[in-house]
């Protein structure tokens, strides 16, 4: 079961880093699509951040200051050192003012490796303290009150390390951890049927609603509930999809992939407009945008294999750019 487990995690991992790749083809050749974006920006950040709380939820937890402090200690090492070090290599001139920048607009760096060490944060501080008072109750205040002081910071206009970001991507990794906390609840009272039947059903309202409705720009506090709506329901046919996919090599090769989502996250977008330097606008659904389309993410996806390949091998390198300790069987690992 636990091996069954991580197979259908990673590989939702992989299948979500695929999504962010091929995204990000078409934004940096500034592809004009309506519809395929609006799917790939609904899912594929959602999926990574139902997967990082669950796996919060369902893993070991922290009931000492001491493993409070080395796990999160582990924590600033995995996403800090990469989200820092990958803002001094690319404004290497001003180099205080890009750290500046990124601590009051995420998205100017690796947004997501701050915004998951700040749930991590929230989720290993409610896990002591629910060590601390032997109740429940005393984790999810805290998990509250961190959802609360975001939406305060939020509404407030607030901008120190951009709420308005963590609001959007808080939602997943809440309800995903207390999944993982109390699975039983799924299982037990749910058949398997429903899930899948809702789950499919769910998939096909997404569609329609990426069809019809703009699911990337938010223009409000009832658009951004919509947009979230969506992507719930198609990370959830997303998920019922691996869950009923049998083990064949392409979920082996998929959950592979998922093994270094990381290191593909920090690397893959600066080569995706690498064969067209002048800048040209093509037309997605056309056939020389497809074509266009396939070769860019062909040859980003080369490099990017090729860099990981030779900066896993390379340790201060790799602890700098990856926040990666140690190689281990062809595998980088925290």
């Amino acid at each position: 079961m636990i091996k069954e487990r991580n197979e259908t995690l990673d590989c939702l991992k992989g299948i979500a880093i695929l999504l962010v790749m091929f995204g990000h083809v078409q934004v940096h050749n500034h592809m004009t699509d309506p519809y395929l974006y609006d799917v790939i920006k609904s899912l594929q950040m959602p999926l990574f951040f139902l997967i990082s709380g669950y796996l919060a939820g369902a893993g070991a937890k922290v009931e000492t200051v001491r493993q409070y402090r080395g796990r999160m200690g582990r924590r600033a090492v995995s996403y800090l050192i990469p989200f820092f070090s990958w803002l001094t290599i690319q404004h290497i001139t001003y180099v205080p003012r890009a750290w500046k920048t990124a601590l009051f607009q995420l998205d100017y760096g690796l947004w997501f490796l701050m915004t998951l060490f700040l749930f991590t944060w929230i989720a290993y501080t409610a896990q002591l303290v629910q060590a601390k008072t032997k109740s429940e109750w005393g984790l999810w205040a805290v998990i509250f009150g961190g959802c609360g002081v975001i939406l305060a910071a939020y509404l407030a206009g607030v901008t120190f390390l951009s709420p308005s970001l963590l609001v959007i991507y808080l939602p997943y990794y809440v309800s995903a951890y207390f999944c993982g906390l109390h699975p039983e609840l799924l299982r037990g009272r749910i058949p398997e049927f429903l899930q899948r039947w809702g789950a499919y059903m769910g998939g096909l309202v997404f569609l329609g609603m990426a069809v019809f409705l703009d699911l990337v720009t938010v223009t409000g506090i009832v658009m951004l509930g919509i947009q979230t709506a969506a992507s719930f329901l198609g990370c959830l046919a997303v998920i019922r999809l691996v869950l009923d996919w049998k083990e064949n090599r392409m979920k082996s090769k998929l959950a592979r992939l998922g093994h270094y989502t990381l290191e593909i996250y920090v690397l893959h977008y600066q080569f995706a407009a690498i064969l067209n330097p002048d800048k040209k606008t093509f037309l997605f659904w056309s056939p020389e945008g497809l074509l266009y389309s396939l070769a860019a993410f062909a040859v980003m996806s080369g490099i990017t294999a090729a860099l990981i390949w030779l900066i896993d091998r390379i340790a201060p390198v790799r602890f700098l750019l990856f926040g990666k300790l140690s190689f281990r069987n062809g595998v980088s690992v925290k």
